[in-house]
């Protein structure tokens, strides 16, 4: 065998097929995972939000109080920004409070507009008036020396904020904290690791020199929401902490920050004993524990009238911002869409108080990797080849282990999505479902163009179902149509050979047509005839009434027929057509070279019996009694005769259907013939005669009308002994 023909012979086989669909989904969903791609790092973040509560410690850490610039702060020392004396009056309550550091989330970056010397300046530059200020001391005339001295006297943290936008400035900034580098081999150095402010917005000159600063940016992610903030950024030649980090510094007396690197970055900050997880950029998840006010809030207000309870504020590192909406410091974050941004520093302390920070590890990439590799592992042999059965578990199995192994890692404070490991298990399974599906495809399409030749579809689709049991049968309840060209052997006698097929082919194929398009299965042509069923192979329901529509549309389709074949082979067919239902057996039947799906039972010599019966009564159509039961309501039904039909000893009522609307307009017509028909059945002949010869006259054209009224008075001359109203037929 050729190398060419080896290959194709390996690539036809399904296990090739499987291992090749598995090994491009995995590679897939590692370079997705690589590559990130925003819609894909979105659903990342919503699985870390339903994660967070695992992360909810029974209580927040006492440590962090937020002092609040609120609503009735605001309505009691006026509209923000305040006069920089009460910040000085906040700062001074809070020492005296005794708290053991303040981080204030607060811009001092404009001198106080409302500084008597600048008011002077104002009045002096736009009216030309004096304000005289020698009676005012120094410190009351410029505001922002009060806050500076009161600075002097408190453990504070001066809030500043560092712009990332591109702009570049010379940053006039104090000294910063100490900061230790501790580096494993292929570390990446610090400097390259941490974000660099390039600009920042700074508070005043003469505030800056009286406290230590702490940066307080804490931007969202792309969705908008905030779930991490950074411990660390570069700004001028220096390393800064955030306001909280700093905060905490300052009420342990520690001014050295221990960082630690590897090769994919920063891992770690530590701040005297207390570690915290980062990411390779410096930035920490928040654990939040809950919605707004999480965390112990006193009003700016009490703390300015001396009213809080000491207990609420000593020994506790404050955070002083706003909660007033009117302030624009309101942020989203996992747990609550309007979030304090001054609520997010208090949080931020929280988690490094507690150690309840979430990190993403460094090994996360090759675990991620991992858990791709092994779910596609596990996944590809069992929707490759096992039975469809087995799907469904193996699916809910995988999932459920990828999203049971991060939950377990996430309450130990590790992020390891099972995303990636779930997008490997769905997609693993669509591809190979899908490929198995068109392989059952292909295969079927060769047993299809294998037995179409000798076959009719229906059957073909029977066989490919059963995959081979080609003499498996069954009873059903069936509805069977019989179909016959009238006068056939004369027609054909003036075509030549090749116009009578032709002929058949014109007629069986619209035939055919309306038997499919109502759900019915094609049995044979016998010559002129043809044969077809309901309710098999597959259930169909109201089969019967399927069955008396397909004939009816069968007598409708050669209204339209006939014109086309009278201009091409100057003839008009006209057929007769007769439907039972009753059981009978179905299955494939004949060789073991050569089967036909069809079937046998007495119930199919019958509806062959009902289709000979048209010419007898003058009708298109024929159907058993228990047919006309079964279509309940669907059609209206002319009673025609009850008759022992050629071969059988049992009495049938045959029927001959109409549409609704048809036999709406014949209503005087039928009520007519039932009245004659009931005398006729009732052994009154001589009244039946009278009745049924009145109606030839009103209808000439109608055959059943003219057969009673001759059976009347053949009755009527010669009476039986014994009447019941059934007819017995002399032939088929």
């Amino acid at each position: 065998m050729t190398f060419p023909a080896v290959f194709r012979h390996i690539a036809q086989a399904p296990w090739f097929s499987a291992a090749l669909t598995g090994s491009a989904v995995v590679l897939g969903t590692a370079a997705l995972y690589i590559a990130q791609p925003p819609p894909i790092v979105r659903l990342d973040w919503k699985i870390y939000d339903s994660l967070l509560p695992l992360r909810a410690a029974p209580q927040p850490s006492p440590v962090p109080v937020v002092v609040d610039l609120d609503e009735a702060s605001l309505l009691e020392y006026g509209q923000w920004p305040w006069p920089r004396y009460l910040v000085a009056d906040l700062l001074d309550a809070l020492n005296e409070y005794g708290v053991a550091a303040v981080g204030l989330d607060i811009m001092f970056a404009e001198p106080d507009r409302s500084s008597p010397e600048r008011l002077a300046a104002a009045l002096r530059r736009d009216r030309g008036a004096a304000l005289n200020l020698e009676s005012l001391p120094r410190n009351l005339r410029d505001f922002d020396q009060l806050p500076a001295e009161a600075l002097r006297r408190s453990p504070a943290v001066l809030g500043f904020y560092g712009r990332f936008d591109g702009t570049v400035a010379d940053l006039d900034l104090p000294p910063s904290v100490n900061c230790i580098e501790q580096s494993s081999p292929g570390a990446i150095p610090l400097e390259r690791s941490l974000p660099s402010a390039g600009n920042a917005v700074l508070p005043l000159p003469i505030l800056r020199d009286k406290a230590p600063l702490g940066f307080i940016n804490a931007a969202p992610d792309g969705d908008g929401i905030v779930r991490k903030a950074p411990l660390l950024i570069r700004a001028g030649n220096a390393v800064y902490p955030s306001l909280a980090l700093r905060s905490l510094m300052l009420a342990l007396g520690s001014k050295t920050l221990i960082v630690r690197s590897g090769p994919y970055g920063l891992e770690s900050v530590r701040v005297g004993q207390l570690t915290v997880p980062v990411d390779a950029k410096g930035a920490m998840y928040i654990p939040f524990v809950g919605p707004r006010k999480s965390y112990s809030y006193v009003s700016a207000a009490d703390v300015l009238r001396k009213t809080a309870p000491p207990e609420s504020l000593k020994g506790r590192i404050a955070f002083v911002g706003t909660s007033a909406p009117g302030l624009l410091d309101i942020r989203a974050t996992p747990l609550d869409p309007v979030y304090p941004g001054v609520e997010i520093h208090a949080a931020v302390l929280d988690a490094i108080l507690t150690g309840n920070a979430v990190s993403v590890p460094p090994w996360t990439p090759a675990a991620q990797l991992l858990g791709i590799f092994v779910s596609g592992l596990v996944a590809a042999p069992a929707f490759g080849f096992a039975r469809p059965r087995v799907y469904l578990p193996v699916a809910a199995g995988l999932t459920a282990a990828a999203v049971l192994l991060s939950r377990r890692l996430f309450a130990d404070g590790l992020f390891i999505s099972p995303l990636y490991s779930v997008i490997t298990v769905a997609v693993m399974g669509a591809g190979l479902v899908f490929l198995r599906f068109l392989q059952e495809e292909r295969q079927k399409l060769i047993l299809r163009n294998a037995f179409s030749r000798y076959v009719s579809p229906e059957i073909v689709k029977r066989i490919t179902r059963l995959r081979g049991d080609l003499f498996a049968g069954e009873e059903r309840e069936l509805s069977i149509l019989f179909t016959d060209i009238r006068g056939f052997t004369t027609l054909s006698e003036k075509l030549s050979p090749q116009q009578v097929v032709n002929l058949l082919n014109r007629y069986f194929t619209p035939m055919t047509a309306l038997v499919r398009a109502h759900s019915g299965t094609m049995d044979k042509f016998i010559g002129d005839a043809l044969m077809a069923f309901w309710n098999a192979p597959l259930d169909v329901p109201e089969h019967p009434a399927q069955a008396v529509s397909t004939a009816l549309a069968m007598q409708e389709k050669l209204l339209t027929l006939n014109v086309e074949l009278q201009a091409e082979f100057g003839v008009e067919v006209r057929i007769g057509a007769g439907v039972h239902t009753g059981p009978a057996y179905v299955g494939n039947m004949g060789s073991a070279e050569l089967v036909n799906y069809t079937l046998i039972g007495d119930n199919v010599n019958l509806a062959s019996r009902l289709e000979g019966l048209c010419p007898q009564y003058g009708v298109g159509l024929v159907v058993s009694g228990e047919t006309r039961a079964a279509c309940g309501e669907a059609f209206a039904f002319q009673y025609l005769d009850t008759i022992r039909v050629k071969g059988k000893s049992r009495p049938v009522g045959v029927y001959a259907p109409l549409r609704p609307e048809d036999a709406a307009a014949r209503r005087e017509e039928f009520h007519a013939w039932e009245e004659a028909c009931g005398l006729y059945r009732s052994g009154a002949f001589t009244r039946a005669a009278e009745a049924l010869a009145a109606l030839c006259g009103r209808f000439p054209e109608t055959v059943l009308y003219a057969v009673y009224r001759d059976r009347a008075r053949s009755l009527l001359r010669d009476p039986p002994e014994m009447w019941d109203g059934i007819w017995t037929a002399t032939r088929k």
